[in-house]
């Protein structure tokens, strides 16, 4: 009898995970070349934004593709194709078949589903969603003049959305509707966010998995906190959590607007809160890593308990002084390289894609970083893009004739996704030893100069240390001999002597 009911237990436990996750079957072509990498991932949360791949496939000789994955309920999931991209609403349980195409060529426009019927296309489906709050029915409440809008303007605006809403079968397009709505009513002043909270969703049936639920709590999260009563303030909590204060002491004092009682919406509130403070530096990610411990623990809400990890593991993971997958690159001359290659010099690596004004303006910023940080020997520098149109890319670096080495991405995208390198420019710092020092060193300039040489020397203590120089000028770098001095720093070994005579 015993084996019996042990059988049984584990048999239900064994269903119970089977139906927990559901496959998504996905056919179709690729209009690009065949050999071409598709991916498909969505994010763990939309806090942390950390991607979760969830399959990667290659397109046979006649460009086709078979995929299949596993989701527990309908998802947003990013397809994308090189730096080519889309986001389509998908579900469990569901057989699709589309094609893939970019609007202008494999490199460049967006990537487009094609399909037969246009109503059942998941990107069309998740488009309209969004759609319903088009430029006419914004104008109604996102007022030029700063001015709030009258009753009339937001009675207009909730009747638009209530149709939408209406006629929408999909429950997932009316949560995000909803979750839109109450954002853009908070936005524009017109309610509190409290009021339009209490007024739109049901506090024992919210969305949590919906990321634009999960947006509107975290666009809302600052000014809820700053609802806060006396008491909070004189904690100060935007630079710092008291090591004597833990989580569910926080859920306990910040109940702030007395009128939103929801707990899981606090809970989520008071998580994002927790990683942002240890992003900007106001809390330390030890007392953060053991906050998001306790919440995990004992949030009220699984998706709580799950973001709670999601974000601990986001800390952990880029945390100082981790050591960082082995990750390989490829030069333009087709050889590979590894990272362990830069070991031994501090390695400052720039993420970038050409289709921006910024990653230009920002390369030539680095390069003249580069230029003096070579020629003292203080660090090392890469700069890898995953755009697919290399030829291009070659063209403008040889036009610009930088120095610093150029590198393509594979495009399994393996290291953009651990680094979370999504917009460019995106910057990583490694240290001698090719541990992870930062995800956010300074930007180009001379503070970054700085930066490289404290890193390098507290790598190379027995190195001579490298001092300021007090005789040369504070203005811009200047040329002498066919090299550059940065003001305050001492000149290139070359250059020394010469200077000297």
């Amino acid at each position: 009898m015993k084996s019996f009911f042990f059988v049984l237990m584990l048999f239900f436990l064994l269903t119970n995970t089977a139906f927990s996750q559901q496959n998504i079957f996905i056919s179709g072509k690729l209009k690009m070349k065949p050999g071409t990498t598709i991916r498909l991932s969505k994010y763990k949360d939309y806090i942390s934004l950390d991607r979760e791949r969830l399959a990667t496939v290659k397109t046979r000789a006649d460009s086709s593709f078979n995929v299949s994955f596993s989701v527990p309920s309908a998802s947003i999931v990013n397809i994308s194709v090189n730096e080519l991209g889309l986001d389509a609403l998908l579900y469990p349980d569901r057989h699709y078949s589309f094609d893939l195409a970019s609007t202008l060529n494999e490199h460049t426009g967006n990537l487009l589903i094609v399909t037969d019927n246009q109503d059942t296309n998941p990107q069309i489906v998740l488009n309209k969603a969004y759609q319903v709050f088009s430029d006419s029915v914004l104008s109604l409440i996102l007022k030029s003049n700063h001015q709030r809008p009258t009753k009339k303007e937001i009675d207009l605006f909730n009747a638009a959305v209530d149709e939408a809403i209406q006629q929408t079968p999909d429950a997932f397009c009316r949560d995000l509707m909803q979750s839109r709505r109450v954002d853009y009513l908070t936005m524009s002043r017109a309610v509190s966010f409290s009021s339009a909270f209490n007024q739109f969703f049901d506090c024992k049936k919210l969305p949590m998995t919906n990321p634009a639920f999960q947006s509107l709590l975290y666009s809302n999260f600052t000014k809820y906190f700053d609802l806060g009563p006396p008491y909070i303030t004189s904690l100060n909590l935007f630079k710092g959590i008291p090591d004597s204060l833990h989580f569910s002491g926080l859920m306990h004092m910040l109940s702030v607007d007395q009128s939103l009682k929801c707990i899981p919406v606090r809970e989520t509130v008071l998580l994002g809160n927790i990683y942002s403070m240890v992003k900007d530096g106001e809390l330390s990610p030890a007392k953060g890593t053991s906050l998001l411990k306790e919440a995990a623990l004992a949030s009220s809400d699984p998706f709580n308990q799950q973001m709670a990890k999601n974000l601990e593991n986001s800390f952990l993971r880029l945390q100082t002084g981790n050591a960082i997958p082995d990750f390989s690159f490829f030069y333009p001359d087709g050889s590979t390289h590894q990272l362990s290659s830069y070991k031994g010099k501090p390695l400052y690596i720039t993420f970038f894609t050409l289709k921006g004004i910024a990653d230009r303006t920002l390369l030539s910023q680095i390069a003249d970083v580069e230029h003096f940080a070579d020629s003292i020997g203080v660090a090392n520098f890469i700069c890898i893009t995953a755009d697919a149109d290399h030829e291009t890319i070659e063209k403008y670096w040889a036009k610009q004739k930088y120095q610093m080495q150029l590198a393509f991405a594979p495009d399994d995208y393996e290291m953009i996704d651990f680094f979370n390198a999504y917009t460019c420019p995106s910057f990583v710092l490694l240290d001698s030893k090719g541990q992870l020092n930062t995800l956010a060193p300074n930007f180009p300039g001379e503070q970054l100069l700085k930066q490289l040489i404290s890193l390098y020397q507290s790598d190379n203590p027995q190195q001579p240390e490298i001092k300021v120089r007090k005789d040369l000028p504070k203005s811009n770098p200047q040329k002498q001999g066919d090299s550059h001095y940065l003001p305050g720093y001492p000149l290139p070994p070359s250059l020394q002597k010469a200077s000297k005579k």
